[in-house]
């Protein structure tokens, strides 16, 4: 049933929106792509990147993984399989986008694994607690820092962390880090409520998430920016102190 379902969706996209669209389409094929933002989001089925921000085919360049996390450049780098880092590679130094949007959520599943540790059910699991610990320096922080606080406000607190932490990481490749400096580049942490259909976006200058209220957002890392002075890990009482609705 479920199998059955995506197909007739493929049919009904195949009749409606691709006929609707065929300029774009074909735009899209003889022309190539273009995106001019490159969105980093969680692998999570209720988090679409595309359906959030409603964007047409061709106008984002989209990588989805366990928690939205980006893991530190190797440099130099080695001869491993390095999915997340390779798609970053493509559109910064292949397509240039001008934006990179690292969009963390609500009941990160991801998260909570890495903040459950061993008594997480996924604790067994062969590759999801060796992802998740890319961001384990703030989890480590949050359990010490936070001691004491409900177990939700910790998760939440290390999800909002865990995103700065992922832009702090792609700072780390050289390439990217050049195209900041030069202005030709600009980082974004967002983070999305889910429950309640808020998007909120880091201000490096109080040290939080805030809700998103109009379309200017001030960027977390632009040209000038002194990524010294952003510490995911020194972050979470500010944003365990910052309670949006769940």
């Amino acid at each position: 049933m479920a199998l059955d379902r995506l197909l007739k969706g493929f049919a009904d996209f195949r009749l409606g929106y691709y006929r609707e669209h065929l300029d774009l389409f074909e735009k899209l094929a003889t022309e190539g792509q273009s995106p001019k933002i490159l969105i980093i989001g969680c692998a999570d089925a209720r988090v679409d990147p595309g359906i959030l921000t409603q964007t047409r085919p061709g106008d984002i360049f989209t990588v989805r993984n366990i928690a939205a996390m980006v893991p530190p450049a190797l440099v130099p780098p080695d001869q491993a399989q390095h999915g997340t880092s390779a798609a970053i590679e493509f559109a910064v130094r292949g397509l240039d986008v001008e934006h990179v949007v690292i969009l963390g959520h609500a009941l990160c599943g991801g998260i909570a694994a890495l903040v459950d540790g061993s008594e997480s059910v996924y604790a067994g699991y062969d590759y999801v607690s060796t992802w998740t610990a890319v961001a384990r320096t703030v989890r480590d922080v949050a359990v010490h820092d936070l001691a004491g606080r409900p177990r939700e406000e910790i998760v939440r607190a290390v999800e909002q962390a865990a995103v700065v932490n992922s832009v702090a990481n792609l700072m780390t490749f050289p390439w990217l880090a050049e195209r900041v400096a030069a202005g030709k580049l600009v980082l974004h942490a967002w983070w999305f409520n889910l429950t309640e259909g808020q998007l909120y976006a880091f201000n490096s200058d109080s040290a939080t998430f805030e809700p998103v209220k109009g379309i200017e957002v001030t960027p977390t890392v632009q040209q000038g920016t002194k990524l010294s002075s952003i510490k995911p890990e020194r972050l979470l009482l500010a944003l365990a102190n910052k309670k949006p609705a769940f």
